[in-house]
């Protein structure tokens, strides 16, 4: 069983975090957070983390919703058996409507909800290993590795500039 330890570095300045993020990136380790006061585009690019998983949930949204659409206006067609100029009851043309008006809602609902679950919020109470100096003028790096790697870790960030490796709780 493989032991793992959980690494929080403090940064000064965000070129620094840059730099351990990039001297961290072959090492492909887990890396589960990265805090920031302002925002930093170029931390995005340097993780080149996978894909958003919220467009599933948006193509599964829209498929439920066209699927309900078409079975609620069945359903209802066929329970009220209106018989309009001759038409069938099951009109399919009508149902396009429908069918598109719940695609779109669902869509968005899923969306949502894709949003929501993909950044894990929403989060309660703070994490344990959450430093407040964070969202005042300092950059974090928290990751996660095996406990063999935690000193080759803690060396990668203090060369790149870290004021502060510690054990995360």
């Amino acid at each position: 069983m493989k032991h793992t330890s959980a690494v929080l570095g403090i940064f000064a300045y965000h070129h620094e975090l840059l730099a351990a993020l990039q001297a961290l990136k072959g090492k492909k380790l887990d890396i589960r957070a990265v805090y920031s006061p302002v925002p930093l585009h170029e931390v995005e690019a340097a993780l080149s983390s996978r894909p958003s998983m919220v467009k599933y949930f948006t193509l599964a949204g829209a498929v439920i919703g066209i699927i309900s659409g078409i079975l609620l206006s069945v359903y209802t067609s066929i329970q009220w058996g209106f018989i309009v100029s001759g038409k069938p009851v099951v009109s399919y043309v009508p149902m396009v409507i429908v069918a598109f008006e719940f695609c779109i809602l669902l869509a968005i609902i899923f969306n949502l909800l894709g949003m929501l679950v993909s950044s894990r919020l929403p989060n309660l109470r703070m994490p344990r290993h959450y430093d407040p100096r964070f969202t005042a003028d300092r950059f974090g790096i928290l990751l996660h590795c095996e406990e063999a790697e935690r000193a080759a870790v803690a060396e990668i960030m203090k060369q790149a500039g870290a004021e502060d490796v510690h054990d995360a709780v």
